[in-house]
């Protein structure tokens, strides 16, 4: 229980040591998808006996739901900034806070391309792969779902916090937590994580819209 425990919260813990303590994205990053990147791949090569611990369908039906799903949440992320930003940023806070974590610079395009193509894959290999086949053996689907999707937002709560405006802050996690539960539903539905993989790309990048069109 206690390395299920871990397993959960360590992402957030990652995130709070390079975004809060060492305040650099860079940093972040590195502690950030080690820990997807690698908690994985040891506890694969420590359970031999689990000869493949990713199984994965590549079909059109898990490409459309995940292009559509992806749309959606693109255009609803960029036309609720569209509309809010006024509100919900103090633009000038929010470009200190981000020279403050070194997302600044010509290293901007790298941390980008990390965010938008790197990011969804280890997230959703880590959340909708690794840590549902480890809850799913030990609860229900629905609990599993509920689980790791309110782990997912539970780091996203760090940046937010800083990132928008109180409740603003508050209110963003909302839509984290539910992308996770639609992410988990597409695993469990689709017995694939092709659908959440396209559509987190196509979320993020509409995150990266709003950074490169409001923010920088």
């Amino acid at each position: 229980m206690k390395k299920l425990t871990l397993l959960l919260v360590g992402p957030t813990i990652m995130i709070y040591i390079g975004l809060i303590i060492c305040k650099s994205v860079l940093i972040t990053f590195a502690l950030f998808y080690g820990w997807l990147l690698f908690v994985p791949l040891f506890s694969s090569i420590r359970n031999k006996q689990q000869k493949s611990n990713f199984q994965n369908r590549f079909d059109r039906q898990s490409i459309v739901v995940g292009l559509i799903s992806g749309v959606i949440f693109l255009l609803a992320i960029y036309g609720a900034v569209t509309l809010l930003k006024d509100t919900v940023f103090d633009l000038a806070a929010l470009r200190q806070l981000l020279m403050d974590w070194n997302f600044t610079g010509d290293k901007v395009i790298w941390l980008v391309f990390v965010l938008i193509f790197i990011n969804p894959f280890l997230e959703e290999l880590y959340w909708r792969n690794f840590m549902y086949r480890r809850l799913e053996s030990k609860v229900s689907i629905a609990k599993t779902v509920v689980i790791t999707s309110f782990f997912y937002s539970l780091y996203h709560l760090v940046s937010l916090i800083y990132i928008f405006t109180f409740p603003f802050n508050l209110i963003a996690v909302i839509p984290v937590f539910l992308a996770g539960l639609l992410w988990g539903y597409f695993k469990y539905k689709l017995q694939s994580i092709t659908a959440p993989i396209i559509s987190h790309i196509l979320a993020d990048l509409g995150i990266m819209l709003v950074y490169l069109s409001y923010i920088l």
